[in-house]
């Protein structure tokens, strides 16, 4: 494991491009782990790879679809229940790398010795998925990431609310990762991949950092992202390439040797109907365009234009949403669950951070709400009550006034 090490506010700024405002409310809203020294924040790094060390989180795909069905009496097009056997069986039929795992089944709770051996056939680390028996609505799939011994994961299982009614699943873990990323592939083999270093894909599939993407088809890789090593992407490309769907992966030590390895996979709509974004995509790399004063940019994330007021909110300020009119451009620093009552209202979304693979671009092309992310300064440029044009197809929030 990385010794312990720091940077401040600024130079996490500049790695991550966004700015020391966007850092500062990360920290506060708990996003980013940092310590205060005196007047200063410095931000946890262990070279980026301790972020997800005992991380325990619910699926927030889930969180969203409860919240839209009972605020919008709408249902996502996602799956509800990820079952890592069938995910890992569905790996190794693509022949896509993937991560060892031992289940328990429902109503069959392991003893502290089951445990052990588990663990110990599969090494550390290791992470256990808790998936809840499916007629049980009302409980949710929990995780606990990157643990490093026996009694964190045994105190984590014993903590499920109704123990035997969850399917436990004890997989491998890769140490050290290099990066992370998501992957979706349309149907007709067009795919958009992106990436973030370390160990903080949590922190990319909801939305709280900038992420370019790679983009490529059948025949070639079209644009590169600048994340991570080109020869890493060419080595993703060959391996997905004639896979279609949802797929998130990892490059990290397993087993020994560091490697490619994949540990969801998803082939549902509301992944894979990407070919409309992956065009826009094309045309925001490929073309020439001039830096005009008034006009922002941001990648292309859910398609369609709208023109109105701006309200400027940030994710954890809830009680702005009342403020939200109908008709509304809403400018903000990321897409949470929590939105999703003023969602219904918006005409389009633009946000400084966020990728086109994030659980919230997602939502927001299930919805059909147009959408531009990753502008980087959004909310310090506008202002509540400016009138902008969003050409969510092109990338380009023009202001008018």
């Amino acid at each position: 494991m990385a010794e312990q090490s720091y940077i401040s506010v600024s130079e996490y700024a500049k790695k991550h491009k966004i700015s020391r405002m966007q850092v500062i409310r990360l920290i506060q809203s708990g996003k980013i782990m940092a310590q205060r020294v005196g007047n200063n924040w410095m931000i946890e790094t262990k070279d980026e790879y301790a972020n997800q060390i005992g991380l325990e989180k619910t699926s927030s795909l889930q969180k969203w679809n409860k919240i839209i069905n009972a605020t919008l009496h709408k249902k996502l097009n996602i799956e509800d229940s990820k079952d890592r056997e069938i995910i890992y069986s569905r790996m190794h039929s693509l022949g896509l790398p993937h991560e060892r795992c031992i289940a328990f089944p429902v109503g069959k709770f392991p003893s502290k010795l089951e445990l052990e051996i588990a663990v110990g056939r599969l090494g550390y680390p290791y992470w256990i998925s808790a998936v809840p028996d499916p007629s049980l609505s009302y409980l949710n799939r929990q995780t606990k990431l990157r643990i490093y011994d026996l009694n964190t994961g045994w105190e984590f299982i014993n903590k499920l609310p109704g123990r035997t009614k969850y399917k436990l699943i004890i997989s491998q873990y890769a140490d050290v990762p290099d990066f992370k990323g998501t992957a979706l592939i349309s149907a007709n083999g067009r795919g958009i991949a992106e990436f973030i270093t370390g160990d903080r894909h949590y922190v990319m599939t909801r939305g709280f950092t900038i992420t370019d993407p790679m983009i490529f088809d059948q025949n070639k890789v079209i644009h590169f992202s600048n994340t991570v090593p080109i020869q890493k992407q060419k080595a993703l490309y060959k391996l997905v390439r004639g896979v279609f769907g949802h797929l998130e992966f990892q490059y990290g030590k397993i087993d020994g040797r560091r490697k490619l390895t994949f540990f969801d996979y998803n082939d549902e709509k509301a992944y894979i109907e990407i070919n409309h974004i992956w065009e826009d995509l094309v045309d925001y790399f490929t073309q020439k365009r001039r830096r005009l004063k008034k006009v922002l940019y941001g990648y292309p994330a859910s398609p369609g234009k709208a023109e109105g007021r701006c309200i400027v909110v940030h994710h954890e300020t809830y009680g702005m949403f009342e403020k939200v009119k109908k008709g509304d451009i809403l400018i903000s620093d990321a897409t949470t669950p929590e939105m999703t009552p003023i969602m219904k209202k918006v005409a389009a979304i633009v946000t400084d951070l966020g990728g086109v693979t994030s659980h919230a671009a997602i939502v927001c092309r299930e919805l059909r709400i147009p959408a531009i992310v990753g502008v980087g300064n959004a909310t310090e440029t506008l202002r509540t009550g400016d009138f902008v044009k969003v050409n969510a197809d092109k990338g380009e929030i023009e202001i008018i006034k």
